[in-house]
C-alpha cells in the first residue's frame, strides 16, 4: 500500500530522466555539428613595405596578438599574430597565425620569395606604408614599393600554372566587383540587386594593374601630416591633392587606401586590422568606408571595391591651384633641401692665385680707364688763360705751385718737399731731431706743441 504522493512523485522523477538524456544528446549534436562546419583557416604572411623610420615598427606594435621576434637578424625584421576574429563569441580562440615580414630597402627584394614559401600567393597580402610626415617622398616611395611589389608576384606567378594564375586574378577581379560597403549591406538598392551569377559578368581586366594578392597603401603619422598642413594657407588644397592623387595608384591596382596614426589613442589602428583580417580570411568587416576626410578629420578609409573615378573627381575642388600633373615635390616643399640649396647659393668658391690676380688686375684696368674716360668727360673748358705778371709769376714760384701735366691737386708738391726733408734732415743729422754745437738736443725740439 503507497500513499497517492509517493505515486506521483515517482512518477515525475522517471519522467524527467529521459528528458535530461536528450538534452545532453542535443548538446553532443551540436557541438560536434560545429566541429565538422567549423572552418579551417591556414596561416598567411603579410609582406610590409616601407623607407625606414616611415612608421612600419609603429604600426605593427598596437596590432592585437602580436609578437615580435627580436632575436631575428636584422636584415627583415620578423614578427607573427594571433588571428583571432573579435567579432564572434569566442573571440579569445586563435584561429591561425600571420607571420610578418618587413622591408626597408628595395634592393632586399630578392628576399620575398623566401618569405612566401610556406604559404604561397594565395595567403599572401602586402601592405605599403608611406610616411605622412614627409608628404613631399610619398610619390616616389610609394612608386618605389609598388614596383618591388609587382615584380616580386611577377616572379612567383612563373611557379604557377596558367590556371592558378588566372584563378588569383580572378579573385582580385570578383572581390573588387562585388563589393558591397559596410553602409550598404542593409539598404534597399542592394538587396534588389540580387547576387552576381556566373564569371561573365566579372571584368578581368579590372583592376588595370592586377598583382593577384590583397594590397593596401597605408599612411602612417597623419596626426604629423595634419600639423604640417594646418601651417599653410592653403591647407586643403594639398590635403585634397595628395588624398587624390593616391586614390588613383590604388584604383589602379585595386588597392585600398587608409590613413593611420598612434599617437594618443590612435586613428585606424583597429580597423587597419581588421581589414587585413578581412582580406585574408573573410572576417566580416563593420566599418563603412570615410572618403570625405578632412585636414582636421585625416582618418581616410577608402576600401578596394569602394572608389571609382567618379568619386574620386567629385571632391576636386574647382578652384584648387594644384593640378593632377603636378609633381609630389611642387605642391609640398621639402624643407631641408630648400635650406640646402640656400646654404649652396651662399657659398663663395675661392680661385686659385693666378686666376684672381689675373681678375685683379683686369678689373683695376677697366677702373683706371673707366676713371681717366669720366675725369676727360666731367673736366670744363676752361678759359683762356690772362697773361701774368712777372711779379705774380715769381711769387707763385715761390710759394711752391707747379701745374702738372695729368691734372693732379697742387698740393702733391708739398707733400713731396715734405718726404723730402725729412729724407734730408735724417741724412745730415743722424736723427729725427736738431742739436746745438754740443751735441745735446735744442730745448725747443723737445718741448712739447703749444
Amino acid at each position: 500500500f503507497s500513499l497517492p504522493g509517493t505515486m506521483a512523485a515517482a512518477s515525475s522523477q522517471t519522467a524527467t530522466k529521459p528528458e535530461s538524456k536528450e538534452i545532453k544528446q542535443n548538446t553532443w549534436e551540436t557541438l560536434l555539428k560545429r566541429a565538422t562546419q567549423r572552418t579551417v583557416y591556414e596561416d598567411s604572411t603579410l609582406i610590409v613595405l616601407g623607407n625606414t623610420n616611415c612608421g612600419k615598427s609603429s604600426l605593427l606594435k598596437s596590432f592585437r596578438g602580436i609578437v615580435r621576434n627580436p632575436d631575428h637578424p636584422y636584415v627583415a625584421a620578423y614578427s607573427y599574430i594571433h588571428v583571432k576574429n573579435r567579432h564572434e563569441a569566442d573571440s579569445d580562440e586563435t584561429l591561425a597565425h600571420m607571420a610578418i615580414w618587413q622591408l626597408d630597402k628595395p634592393s632586399r627584394k630578392g628576399l620575398i620569395p623566401t618569405f612566401l614559401k610556406s604559404s604561397g600567393l594565395e595567403r599572401a597580402m602586402f601592405m605599403i606604408v608611406l610616411d605622412l610626415s614627409q608628404p613631399w617622398s610619398m610619390e616616389d616611395s610609394l612608386k618605389t614599393w609598388i614596383e618591388v611589389a609587382e615584380n616580386a608576384c611577377k616572379e612567383l606567378m612563373k611557379d604557377l600554372d596558367d590556371d592558378s594564375q588566372k584563378e588569383l586574378k580572378l579573385k582580385m577581379s570578383r572581390y573588387m566587383q562585388t563589393f558591397v560597403d559596410a553602409s550598404m549591406k542593409n539598404s534597399t538598392d542592394v538587396k534588389e540587386m540580387g547576387p552576381m551569377t556566373g564569371e561573365s559578368k566579372i571584368d578581368p581586366s579590372v583592376p588595370s594593374r592586377n598583382l593577384g594578392v590583397p594590397l593596401v597603401i597605408v599612411g602612417a603619422k597623419g596626426d604629423y601630416f595634419s600639423n604640417l598642413l594646418q601651417k599653410s594657407k592653403t591647407a586643403g588644397d594639398r590635403f585634397e591633392f595628395a588624398t587624390r592623387r593616391l586614390r588613383q595608384t590604388a584604383l589602379k591596382y585595386g588597392a585600398s587606401v587608409i590613413f593611420t596614426s598612434v599617437a594618443g589613442q590612435g586613428s585606424n589602428m583597429e580597423l587597419l586590422q581588421d581589414y587585413i583580417f578581412h582580406r585574408m580570411y573573410g572576417f566580416e568587416m563593420k566599418q563603412a568606408a570615410k572618403a570625405a576626410a578632412t585636414v582636421d578629420s585625416f582618418g581616410l578609409y577608402i576600401p578596394t571595391g569602394f572608389d571609382s573615378n567618379e568619386l574620386i573627381d567629385s571632391v576636386r575642388s574647382a578652384k584648387s591651384p594644384f593640378s593632377d600633373s603636378l609633381p609630389f615635390t611642387k605642391v609640398f616643399i621639402n624643407p631641408n633641401k630648400e635650406s640646402k640649396r640656400r646654404t649652396e647659393e651662399e657659398k663663395f668658391r675661392a680661385l686659385k692665385n693666378d686666376k684672381f690676380y689675373r681678375l685683379l688686375q683686369s678689373k683695376l684696368t677697366t677702373a683706371r680707364s673707366s676713371s681717366s674716360g669720366r675725369a676727360s668727360l666731367e673736366k670744363p673748358s676752361a678759359p683762356r688763360p690772362k697773361p701774368r705778371s712777372s711779379s705774380s709769376s715769381r711769387s707763385h714760384r715761390k710759394n711752391g705751385s707747379r701745374s702738372t701735366k695729368d691734372g693732379a691737386p697742387k698740393n702733391n708738391h708739398a707733400v713731396r718737399q715734405f718726404f723730402q726733408s725729412l729724407l734730408t734732415n735724417t741724412q745730415k743729422g743722424g736723427g729725427s731731431g736738431s742739436k746745438t754745437a754740443s751735441g745735446e738736443p735744442r730745448k725747443d725740439s723737445l718741448a712739447p706743441p703749444k
